[in-house]
């Protein structure tokens, strides 16, 4: 069930009071609700093999204790007791933001450190989004599982080693481009970016992206295929999360396995000949060029209309042209995907076509 804590990430909608790029002043953590902690920093820790960490520091929410961990690109505050996962975090972290920024493109780093958050237990984590989101905190805690991101923010709580990690991979992207992209990316492209991003290994304490290895995403969609569940091309470039979530079950897990599909068969299905266009697309955002394709395809006001709704088909055809062409491609690369035999690479996170 690990993507309904996914749910949320669609849902930034709610302009927080943001955090500044670098300290920890006494006014920034009475904002968070922590008790005021002081102490001097200690070492750095080792995690993955790389001394990621460049400061620790004591912090407390709600007369938990906990800390404030620094990296070069993030800041974390945690409350979680479990050691093993507090050490991999911070290492965890930046290589996901290396792998965001490598693995579809050249694409910029973040302007400001990234805040995450990731508290030891449900209880607290509602205590904190209660906090941060006020009024429109309701919303953020119908989420099933894991957390979410929001302006540029991380929210999360432990759900074991490999399903926090998973989650802080997902709602990492979300925060990368929340902070990072000028121009906003259609639902679609940013929710199966971000599960294309959760797949991973570990070698000892370090990790290892592997888009494929994501057996959830991918039972979810043999699972729906096999009950003709799969939506039309056109269909999925319309949705979005927040239609699903009054409807937790088969039909967000099947969208979001879905939109996973469809960032891998833009990436490597076709022969890999949507690569270089996707690569563009998502360069073009992070530059604020995408307004101008469109602009330039539409006409400024339907342009712009297109680019601030972040759905439907007017980014797709803009970039990849030919809808329908393309929509039966991606339906034979799914038919070709959960067809019997693929299940094995997927598990050890290898391209279930490699050997075409």
């Amino acid at each position: 069930m690990r993507a309904l804590g996914a749910v949320g990430a669609g849902l930034s909608l709610v302009a927080l009071l943001l955090l500044g790029a670098c300290g920890g002043s006494r006014a920034e953590r009475a904002e968070l609700g922590g008790e005021v902690a002081t102490g001097e920093a200690t070492t750095p820790v080792r995690t993955g093999g790389a001394n990621v960490v460049e400061s620790v520091e004591p912090w407390t929410f709600g007369g938990a204790e906990g800390q404030i961990i620094r990296t070069r690109h993030y800041r974390i505050y945690t409350t979680e007791t479990n050691a093993v996962l507090v050490n991999r975090l911070p290492g965890f972290l930046e290589a996901a933001l290396d792998h965001y920024r490598n693995a579809l493109g050249p694409l910029p780093p973040p302007p400001i450190r990234l805040d995450t958050f990731l508290m030891d237990n449900r209880s607290q984590w509602t205590r904190l989004t209660t906090q941060l989101m006020g009024r429109d905190a309701p919303r953020f805690l119908r989420i099933g599982r894991g957390g979410f991101a929001t302006n540029g923010r991380a929210v999360l709580y432990d759900i074991g080693l490999f399903d926090t990690m998973a989650i802080a991979a997902h709602e990492g992207w979300h925060q990368y481009t929340q902070r990072t992209f000028r121009d906003p990316l259609p639902v679609y492209l940013e929710e199966g970016i971000a599960s294309y991003m959760e797949g991973h290994k570990w070698a000892g304490s370090t990790p290892v992206f592997l888009p494929w290895a994501n057996v959830e995403r991918f039972d979810q969609l043999r699972a729906a295929a096999a009950r003709d569940e799969l939506q039309p091309l056109r269909t999925l470039l319309d949705s979005a999360p927040q239609d699903l979530l009054d409807h937790v079950g088969d039909g967000a897990l099947t969208y979001y396995a879905q939109v996973w599909a469809l960032v891998h068969f833009l990436h490597e299905g076709a022969g890999g000949r949507h690569r270089e266009t996707l690569r563009n697309l998502l360069i073009d955002a992070s530059q604020g060029r995408m307004r101008n394709v469109l602009v330039n395809r539409y006409g400024t006001n339907p342009g712009m209309t297109a680019l601030a709704s972040r759905r439907g088909a007017a980014v797709f055809v803009a970039y990849f042209d030919d809808l329908e062409a393309i929509e039966a491609e991606f339906e034979r690369f799914m038919q070709a995907l959960v067809r019997s035999g693929s299940r094995g690479p997927i598990v050890a996170g290898e391209s279930p076509f490699a050997s075409e």
